[in-house]
């Protein structure tokens, strides 16, 4: 892996939910949830599949609607922030069809190794940590950040290699702008597949996450992997 500071990249603003009515008209009043999901699947005739796990919930949840977003750009594995409401009544987190109101894209990643000789610097610029939790082998992230939009950020989740023998590796959450801004902040979303741990580290029951965080003073949290079905 090169050095963090040749990792710059832009990461995606979450912009407003794009709902589902095409002539605009406004949505109903019914309680709608939010949640990032992962869109398994997706038909033309079928429709979309979408799955995700309940913070700290080990059972698999799918989603169906007859629905397809309008969309040439989303493909089957991405992840969004949904906006849906249960069909018939039903309480959320329950397997079944689903009416989506609505949703955005959000940054899809994976989970990077580097030494800590090349972390030099992850903590550069600090996060302003709001969640973070682990839906299937998912890493969620919500944070506000600085508003950039022409400055580049590296914005990842890097596995310290010198800890992959751990029962709980270390991980990184590496921030770093291109240059100082002085703007406003808002809200971002990243999800990181963090399932090369289960898969190439048998020993690994979860994993520390080490943040620079400017909300609380708390800089490690610790997640444990669970068998979900």
């Amino acid at each position: 892996m090169k050095p963090l500071r040749h990792l710059l990249a832009a990461i995606i603003l979450l912009p407003a939910l794009w709902g589902c009515n095409d002539d605009n008209t406004p949505l109903t009043e019914e309680a709608t949830s939010y949640d990032i999901v992962c869109l398994s699947d997706i038909s033309n005739t079928e429709g979309m599949t979408f799955t995700l796990t309940r913070p700290g919930g080990s059972e698999l949840i799918t989603y169906r609607t007859k629905y397809l977003f309008k969309s040439d750009a989303l493909k089957k594995g991405d992840r969004l922030l949904l906006a849906y409401i249960p069909n018939s009544g039903a309480a959320p987190y329950r397997s079944g069809y689903i009416t989506p109101k609505g949703y955005s894209t959000i940054t899809n990643d994976q989970l990077r190794v580097a030494s800590l000789e090349n972390l030099s610097g992850w903590d550069s610029d600090p996060v302003y940590m709001l969640s973070a939790w682990l839906s299937q082998d998912y890493l969620n992230i919500r944070a506000r950040l600085p508003f950039t939009a022409d400055t580049a950020r590296s914005l990842m989740v890097v596995l310290d290699e010198a800890t992959t023998g751990d029962t709980y590796p270390t991980c990184y959450l590496a921030h770093r702008l291109e240059k100082p801004v002085n703007t406003f902040d808002r809200a971002y979303y990243l999800s990181v597949d963090m399932s090369a741990m289960r898969t190439k580290l048998p020993t690994a029951r979860g994993f520390i996450l080490r943040v620079n965080n400017s909300n609380l003073k708390i800089d490690s949290y610790k997640f444990e992997f669970l068998n979900y079905k």
